[in-house]
């Protein structure tokens, strides 16, 4: 028996774990919610109703109530366009470790043919906003794997107890998996750290990882390799700097006088303890206020923990270290 369409919504709902899921022009039901356009005065308020914190700036230069659903940009992507990016795949390195301007030289590539392929990537409209296309579900599909969200991947015994598994990779069946269990940034990271591993490393088999954000480095030169390459793919340095300059005004954030003024103007903020560089870039990362202009935060707009951004804010020396 069918169910009746309402039903069938709710289920689907349910699924992809987004409350605004509904019945696309192709019968199909969509990840991604209709456009909902939210003033910077509103943008709290919606935040809060959502229970979404890390709202974003869309494509349309306003706030979008929601984060958008991994992998659901694609549609039927052309067997050549999968060909080209599969390319890419034989480039890994089989011995030895990677410099990591190589490491960020790759991560540049696959943004690149994805910027120049956007129209074929995506054919109802290409987002307009670059950060929008920084998406490691559609750079898999793209590369020909199948990627699917989880609702969990169990559980392996590492460093003497039980970690819930986050992602999951297997090259010989191409198959990548992101459990759904964990907050949508650990999701994110984990997803391009292990679009990593498929880029840089010939391992052949299944791999499992704990959950990831960024903001620790790992034991093993192979996994902190992966992690660098998220970083670069998610947060690249032009990107990174052109909104830094956009929300502070300036390429070189000084504390002084005039800065403190603006990063604490209204009351939002307590710089009494922001006694050290990482308290500062942990302030720049996070903060939805400057001057009395208000903004998601550079750690919202780039789909990244405040952790993460603030270490990328360090690298790429953007204040006092």
């Amino acid at each position: 028996m069918v169910k009746p369409l309402s039903q069938r919504i709710t289920d689907s709902r349910l699924l992809l774990g987004n409350p605004y899921a509904y019945l696309d022009d192709i019968g199909g039901f969509s990840a991604l919610p209709d456009i909902r356009l939210v003033s910077a005065d509103k943008i709290a308020a919606s935040r809060l109703k959502l229970q979404d914190p890390y709202a974003h700036l869309d494509e349309f230069g306003d706030f979008s109530a929601a984060l958008p659903t991994p992998g659901s940009a694609v549609r039927n992507v052309g067997a050549q366009s999968v060909g080209r990016f599969a390319s890419l795949l034989q480039n890994k390195r089989k011995h030895g470790r990677l410099a990591y301007a190589d490491i960020e030289s790759q991560a540049i590539q696959l943004q690149r043919m994805m910027w120049q392929e956007r129209m074929d990537i995506w054919p109802s409209g290409a987002p307009s906003n670059p950060i929008d296309m920084l998406d490691p579900a559609v750079a898999f599909q793209l590369l020909g794997f199948d990627y699917e969200i989880a609702e969990g991947l169990g559980q392996y015994f590492i460093d003497g107890q039980h970690v819930e598994v986050a992602g999951l990779i297997d090259d010989s069946s191409m198959e990548i998996r992101i459990s759904r269990k964990f907050p949508k940034v650990v999701q994110n990271f984990t997803a391009a750290h292990e679009l990593g591993h498929a880029l840089l490393h010939d391992a052949r088999g299944l791999h499992r990882d704990r959950p990831l954000d960024g903001s620790s480095l790992p034991q093993d030169p192979i996994e902190t390799e992966a992690n660098k390459f998220a970083s670069y793919f998610l947060m690249p340095a032009k990107l990174v700097k052109q909104h830094f300059e956009r929300l502070f005004g300036t390429a070189y954030f000084v504390l002084d006088e005039d800065t403190r003024f603006a990063l604490s103007r209204g009351g939002f903020l307590n710089l009494t303890k922001c006694q050290t560089t990482r308290d500062l870039s942990r302030v720049l990362a996070s903060v939805e206020n400057y001057n009395g202009v208000r903004f998601p935060s550079l750690g919202s707009l780039f789909q990244v923990s405040t952790e993460t951004m603030a270490i990328r804010l360090e690298e790429l020396g953007l204040l006092p270290v």
